[in-house]
């Protein structure tokens, strides 16, 4: 008994002592890969020769104790798994901490130096925090691999961008805006810059030539329209799916027929064909700052759609790109401007009421009614005292002021379009006369064409709507058709006959466009919201019959609704006109 007890211990000895001398990974890898015929030769030989002492005692203790093998062999596979769980984890880790490693080895080392300047808590190549914020995106989305740059040289992407780029002014752009780096010869850190700088060069211009270079209040407060920049992660997107990037990059332009026709006429007097060349730079840069106006507009006018130019006193409709109708306006005079706006057209007043605006009560009217106090009365008005307040209106009639016929089109400034009994102003070649509103030259045609549009079905005529004149108030609505307004100042634009036209620069928007390009380029930030002026919110009156009451401004926010649509305590307020 004494004798099994020490043979037992001898071969649990020796078989601690293999165990040992053995790493278990090369086990369990050999175990793993062992197969008739495994190993070349050479690898047997020097494994059975290494050890030949070691091959007899596992013989031995196998031969005198099969129950010590039976018991150990377990305890070599479980030692053997975790082994090799582990050198799968740690491939795998690797495989995600290294997202750069699927690049091509001459575009990594530009890669990682791409994902250094972003992390970099200083900026020199970004000024814009959004286009900084996407492009960061952007190039994180496909692990920092450069856009303009394949195995280290230039792309033909890059190359179609750069050409398109050092050609902006032919949009009326100034191509040094738009620093485009020389990939020739670049290497490494260089190369990663010159990706990024392509890409900040690429979506300042995207944003530059749809939305403008500079925010319109610097030009003008009585301003009123979209001026909408592109997305910088669409610019992006749309720059790695084109086939051309230039081509791509061309279609941020404004595309409605104003601005390319003036942009075609750009390149044609640059060609120096015709003009003297006084005449022709003059004209260049008054077709520059026209060119920088149309891109505060909407990218699309609408397949319906009004365009007023004021320093051309004409209107005209649209219609499915096609002109229906044209006739003449008054406008507002240079001390109250008309302003520039896009809006859509709501209804058509027949028969309207003019509420007097108070800065007309107040800066004209009281004053003449102290000198003489018929005045009001021969002139047809009416003036009610409330509360120490006054309130001046004329009643619906043919020599109400705003005529017979008002369009509306709800915006901030309380302008629209109207008929006058004053018709002879539409004889003058410069009709700058309003307080702000525009007079219309033949405003039963042009409710006849408005509803045309948006009620085929109905059938109007300028006859019909003429028998509707009277002194009762109507209104025909025009939703929800979309006619859009487009209130815009054109002093260069090119007729129907492909001729250049120029007109004066009566409201001096074309000066104070050009010093805002020349002084420096801006961000295009969200228009903050205008204070109206005093006249503007104290406009807001009753729309009942005297005696009336002047009414307080109404609060924020509720001008469109007390200005258009009456209420049974606030009815329409005081229009200009």
């Amino acid at each position: 008994m004494t004798r099994l007890r020490y043979h037992h211990m001898l071969a649990g000895t020796a078989l601690a002592v293999i165990l040992a001398a053995i790493p278990l990974g090369s086990l369990a890898l050999d175990r793993s890969k062992t197969a008739p015929g495994a190993g070349s030769p050479a690898e047997q030989t020097a494994t059975e020769a290494s050890s030949p002492a070691l091959a007899a005692t596992i013989e031995s203790v196998t031969t005198t104790e099969p129950a010590a093998t039976t018991e150990t062999a377990p305890t070599t596979a479980v030692n053997s798994e975790p082994a090799a769980a582990v050198e799968s984890t740690v491939a795998a880790e690797q495989a995600v901490v290294d997202p750069l490693a699927s690049l091509d080895p001459a575009d990594r080392p530009i890669a990682e130096k791409i994902r250094d300047l972003f992390a970099a808590s200083s900026d020199r190549i970004f000024a814009n925090k959004k286009e900084r914020a996407a492009a960061e995106a952007f190039y994180q989305s496909r692990n920092y691999a450069p856009l303009w740059v394949d195995k280290g040289l230039e792309n033909a992407r890059a190359t179609s961008a750069i050409a398109r780029l050092k050609n902006a002014d032919a949009d009326g752009l100034e191509a040094s805006d738009y620093k485009t780096p020389n990939f020739a010869g670049l290497t490494g850190d260089a190369l990663a810059e010159a990706d990024l700088k392509l890409t900040q060069a690429v979506l300042t211009y995207a944003r530059h030539v749809q939305a403008g270079r500079f925010a319109y209040t610097r030009v003008s407060r009585n301003i009123e329209l979209p001026q909408v920049a592109p997305e910088p992660a669409d610019v992006l997107s749309m720059m790695t799916a084109a086939t051309d990037a230039g081509k791509a990059l061309d279609t941020f332009s404004p595309q409605n027929e104003g601005y390319q026709k003036l942009k075609a006429m750009l390149a044609e007097l640059r060609g120096g064909s015709g003009a003297k060349k006084g005449d022709a730079s003059r004209q260049i840069e008054t077709i520059v700052a026209n060119m920088e106006r149309w891109r505060w507009y909407p990218r699309d006018l609408g397949s319906a759609h009004v365009i007023v130019n004021q320093p051309d006193f004409t209107l005209k409709v649209m219609h499915d790109g096609a002109q229906v109708w044209t006739t003449r306006i008054v406008i507002g005079k240079p001390s109250m401007p008309t302003p520039l706006l896009s809006e859509t057209m709501k209804f058509i007043t027949v028969n309207p009421t003019w509420h007097v605006p108070p800065s007309i009560v107040h800066n004209e009217y009281l004053p003449a009614l102290a000198q003489d106090p018929t005045v009001l009365s021969r002139m047809g008005l009416r003036v009610s005292y409330s509360g120490g307040g006054v309130s001046i209106w004329q009643p619906p009639g043919p020599s109400n002021a705003l005529g017979r016929i008002r369009f509306n089109f709800p915006n901030r400034f309380l302008v629209y379009q109207h008929d006058t009994p004053d018709k002879y102003y539409f004889a003058h070649e410069v009709r700058a006369y309003s307080h702000g509103c525009m007079r219309v030259q033949d405003p039963a045609k042009y409710a006849e064409v408005l509803l045309n549009i948006a009620r085929p079905q109905e059938h109007w005529t300028a006859e019909r709507i003429t028998r509707m004149f009277g002194h009762g108030e109507q209104d025909i609505q025009l939703q929800p058709t979309p006619i859009w307004v487009h209130l815009t100042y054109q002093t260069a634009f090119v007729d129907n006959h492909g001729k250049l036209q120029m007109r004066r620069d009566i409201y001096n928007l074309d000066g104070r466009t050009l010093a805002a390009i020349r002084s420096g380029r801006g961000g295009i930030e969200t228009a903050p919201e205008r204070k109206r002026e005093q006249e503007l919110i104290a406009s807001r009156q009753r729309r009942s019959a005297p005696p009336a009451a002047a009414v307080p401004a109404a609060r924020s926010g509720s001008t469109f609704q007390s200005m258009f649509y009456p209420a049974p305590a606030y009815g329409r307020p005081a229009f200009y006109r």
